[in-house]
């Protein structure tokens, strides 16, 4: 069920993103883009991404929760892509505080790291 809600999500943003646009001119962008441009914005949003996650995995850790740094990036990660599809990036934090929790971190030192 999951999968299948991501699926729809996923169509759904690429066709809102893709309306009125010709797939040949898009595709033709693609291609005439620099490679080492696009390495280097995938390679800063990893970074950001783990930067994020040395933060928290910190704090955590000054709150004596033990926590990998592993499960911090995937904290990270789903803040990042739920800030992402909803409107004004507000769905990062709880989602993040969210996943804590399932985790058997307390809800107060979530909410005090976000």
């Amino acid at each position: 069920m999951n999968i299948g809600l991501i699926l729809v999500i996923t169509l759904f943003t690429l066709n809102l993103i893709f309306k009125d646009q010709e797939l040949s001119e898009i595709i033709s962008d693609l291609r005439s883009a620099d490679p080492l441009w696009i390495t280097i914005g995938a390679a800063a949003a990893v970074l950001f991404v783990s930067g994020e996650s040395s933060i928290i995995h910190y704090m955590l850790r000054v709150l004596d929760q033990k926590t990998s740094f592993l499960r911090c990036l995937k904290y990270s990660f789903i803040g990042f892509f739920f800030s992402y599809i909803t409107p004004s990036s507000t769905g990062g934090q709880p989602m993040q505080m969210y996943h804590m929790k399932k985790d058997k971190i307390k809800i107060g030192y979530s909410t005090l790291i976000m």
